[in-house]
């Protein structure tokens, strides 16, 4: 499994540095994905899921929000890719976002959307020999 962080939501969401204690944290994730709870939102992208992560660090408490495009299942022939969680939130407790991550909340849900777009931006324009996205 791999985690991305694209340019634009690291900039946004981290101050433009992934920190120690965020490396930590996906590292944690990585080696137990179950940590993570799937939720629902509205718009999303077709074969595409959510998933929130609660952390708690020296720094304080933590919200994090991934997603993940899975490949269409007409193509289960063709080699697996490994699974790419991408960050879309970064967010302290106490956060309007941070807070309350589900689509009850309209601070999320405009949020969500703003970065889900700055994400997938990034990864479009990425090419091999620049991407625009860190991988942990």
């Amino acid at each position: 499994m791999d985690i991305i962080v694209p340019f634009s939501v690291r900039k946004k969401e981290m101050s433009g540095t992934v920190s120690d204690e965020a490396k930590k944290i996906f590292a944690k994730i990585k080696e137990k994905p179950e940590l993570a709870t799937a939720i629902a939102a509205k718009g999303l992208p077709n074969r595409t899921t959510l998933h929130k992560v609660y952390a708690t660090t020296p720094g304080g408490a933590r919200r994090l929000l991934f997603f993940c495009r899975h490949a269409p299942t007409r193509l289960a022939e063709s080699p697996q890719i490994p699974e790419r969680w991408v960050l879309v939130f970064y967010r302290n407790k106490g956060d309007p976002v941070g807070d309350n991550m589900s689509q009850k909340n309209a601070a999320f849900e405009s949020q969500l959307e703003r970065n889900m777009t700055r994400a997938l931006g990034d990864l479009a324009a990425s090419t091999p020999e620049k991407p625009l996205y860190e991988r942990f």
